[in-house]
């Protein structure tokens, strides 16, 4: 018999709570998701000089990705009196553990996205495997560096300590299951771009059942880190060698498949609290939580019908 306790609290706490997490989360989509958007329109509009400087174009969106995410979720730990120290607790695991992980996500991020593609192609949208949020992904920049830093490194390290870091663990106060549901839901909402949804949300999901794993956000910033790189280094192959992608895929395919079978790749099994459906239904009603989840799915139709 467990002798795990369920963190009880009345309906009004939570209510309050869940209000102020909802305010957080709609200064944090204003700032990362909307503001660069009218940010971008108005250059395109005025024919601003900023958008053929690449270096100060890209220094722009890298000052308000980062302190668009840190303020954000820095009052909302601050709020919640969540130390940094446990969110970000040394780990013991080796590389090979983290790297046989990041093979597994990559297959199934890759599989979500073929699947997301199919189902949205009909609106003029494609999914891309290294999107981030408030950062679009595009081709003619991979040639530039600071570009490729901000992808590769700089959104995985805001996502991983925005979502799985703070947001992950606040939420997971009133259930371990809602918080990683609730949380991957709000990741994939931030993604403004409606083929994005489904990958993004498994993504968040095996990102955040890996954090709970180890009690912190070091290995989910080394698996995204990883993740990026390597679609990074396949979008960058030349073109004679492409051809040869699908046989690589289905290597990694093969490999993700035998990892699983064979136990090396461990799953995560999340204890359920009878709280849950309450806690879902108090969430979800929440006026601020609605209209945040709004402003992110309006922020996608912005992206859908203006850009």
């Amino acid at each position: 018999m467990s002798t795990k306790k369920e963190h009880v609290v009345s309906i009004r706490y939570a209510r309050k709570n869940f209000s102020a997490i909802g305010l957080f989360l709609i200064l944090y989509t204003l700032f990362v998701l909307i503001l660069p958007f009218f940010f971008y329109m108005y250059m395109q509009y005025s024919n601003s000089p900023i958008l053929y400087d690449r270096l100060m174009y890209f220094g722009i969106y890298f000052i308000i990705i980062l302190f668009g995410t840190l303020i954000p979720f820095l009052l909302m730990r601050l709020y919640f009196r969540l130390p940094f120290r446990k969110i970000n607790r040394r780990i013991t695991t080796s590389f090979t553990d983290l790297f046989v992980q990041t093979i597994v996500f990559f297959t199934i991020c890759i599989a979500l996205t073929y699947v997301s593609n199919r189902i949205f192609v009909y609106f003029s949208q494609e999914g891309k495997l290294i999107s981030s949020i408030g950062f679009s992904y595009d081709d003619a920049y991979l040639d530039n560096y600071l570009y490729v830093f901000m992808l590769v490194i700089v959104t995985p390290i805001m996502e991983e300590y925005a979502f799985r870091g703070v947001l992950l663990n606040v939420l997971g106060k009133y259930g371990k299951v809602f918080g990683l549901y609730a949380s991957a839901i709000l990741f994939a909402l931030a993604h403004t771009n409606f083929s994005e949804y489904i990958p993004a949300f498994a993504m968040g999901y095996v990102l955040g059942k890996t954090s709970l794993r180890y009690k912190s956000i070091r290995p989910t910033i080394i698996i995204h880190i990883l993740f990026n790189g390597l679609i990074y280094a396949l979008c960058v192959i030349p073109a004679p060698v492409t051809q040869y992608m699908a046989y690589g895929l289905a290597a990694v395919f093969m490999i993700s498949v035998y990892l699983i079978l064979t136990g090396k790749y461990e799953r995560v099994q999340i204890q359920k609290l009878r709280s849950n459906k309450t806690t879902n239904i108090v969430f979800y009603t929440c006026p601020t939580v609605i209209l945040s989840m709004l402003l992110m799915i309006g922020a996608s139709l912005l992206f859908l019908f203006l850009k």
